[in-house]
């Protein structure tokens, strides 16, 4: 359809084009990858700790932090899926050192591999306890509870995780001596299985239409294909896309920092330095698709800055197949008004010296 509407052309004279762009994205290394670059700060591990409270809620504790990625919603998912505690019950404290276990922080990618795996660890061993410990309420043998729906069920009856953690807490004198004295905290840790980490990829389409005497540019489609691997949350990982697109659109269109002669920056603010806003960015279409990794405890892949990396490759190559039949061509970002109508003169201006 779109190569049937490019070669009918537009009724007021813009040109059609279409462009992608493919990538992968390399997350959750390990160790040796990061000491073979030579950096100063060698990550390739997470911690996290987990623990009931006195009245029965969970509260999770991770030194990476949340700037607008939704790790209180995902890695509470996480441990409610081990545990079976309510949403609701779930608290995250992040970002914090003084207050989590240490973390190199937030950055590539990397939280939903390495945080989530370190969350998911931690709640594996509080389960191992909750279980002793219920076994030991119920007068039933370890290993005939199991946890379900945030119950610990044996053979003639069941209890409350949360009323474990009360029994733990506050009337310990119902316990047998031999219960774990280090009780209902744990910390664990998550360390990359392969130094090389995970690999997301994706593609990128765009469909434009540009004004050929103006330089106007209108993103007319845009869609996205991703493999992320197992999705934790999809909403949320639609919202990283789409904020990421939106990010590479302002790359391919309108940011540019530029200086004097003097090497004075002359946007120095949003006035100056454009951003796109909800009229310039379209409706992201997104499709996934879920490869799992067999290197990550659930399957995840890293893709938080996917959304960022392919917009501007794609957006040039429609421009660009926009005004081919012109014989011009653009290889500079941001590709502005200006620069289209130079770059169709140019054009013009060699075709007539030929």
């Amino acid at each position: 359809k779109v190569r049937s509407r490019q070669q009918r052309g537009e009724p007021d004279g813009r040109r059609i084009g279409v462009g992608f762009a493919m990538y992968s994205e390399q997350a959750g290394h390990g160790t040796s990858v990061y000491a073979a670059w030579g950096i100063p700060m060698v990550p390739g591990h997470e911690p996290a700790l987990a623990r009931f409270t006195p009245d029965g809620g969970l509260e999770l504790r991770i030194g990476a932090h949340s700037h607008g990625q939704g790790l209180e919603t995902t890695l509470s998912q996480v441990a409610h899926s081990i545990l079976g505690v309510p949403h609701e019950r779930i608290r995250l404290v992040h970002g914090d050192t003084a207050e989590t276990p240490y973390s190199t922080g937030t950055w590539g990618s990397r939280c939903m591999i390495m945080a989530g795996g370190a969350v998911a660890a931690a709640c594996d061993e509080l389960a191992s306890r909750v279980l002793g410990i219920g076994a030991k309420l119920l007068q039933a043998k370890r290993e005939d509870v199991r946890l379900v729906g945030g119950e610990v069920v044996g053979p003639s009856g069941r209890i409350a995780v949360a009323d474990v953690a009360r029994t733990w807490y506050r009337r310990p004198q119902d316990l047998p001596g031999d219960v774990n004295a280090s009780g209902l905290e744990v910390t664990a840790g998550y360390k990359a299985k392969r130094d090389t980490g995970t690999f997301s990829y994706a593609a990128h389409a765009a469909v434009v239409a540009v004004d050929p005497e103006t330089g106007e540019l209108e993103i007319l489609d845009y869609v996205v294909v991703e493999d992320g691997g197992i999705l934790v949350n999809p909403m949320i990982v639609d919202g990283q896309i789409i904020g990421g697109t939106a990010q590479g659109i302002g790359t391919a269109l309108y940011e540019e920092m530029r200086f004097d002669a003097q090497a004075q920056p002359l946007a120095s603010t949003l006035s100056d330095y454009l951003l796109p806003g909800p009229s310039e960015v379209p409706d992201v279409r997104i499709v996934h698709m879920e490869t799992p990794s067999p290197y990550t405890r659930f399957g995840q892949k890293g893709l938080g800055e996917g959304g960022a990396i392919a917009p501007p490759a794609a957006i040039t190559n429609a421009v660009n197949d926009a005004l081919a039949g012109l014989g011009a061509e653009l290889l500079v970002s941001p590709i502005t008004p200006r620069r289209i109508v130079e770059a169709i003169a140019r054009a013009g201006r060699t075709a007539d010296a030929a």
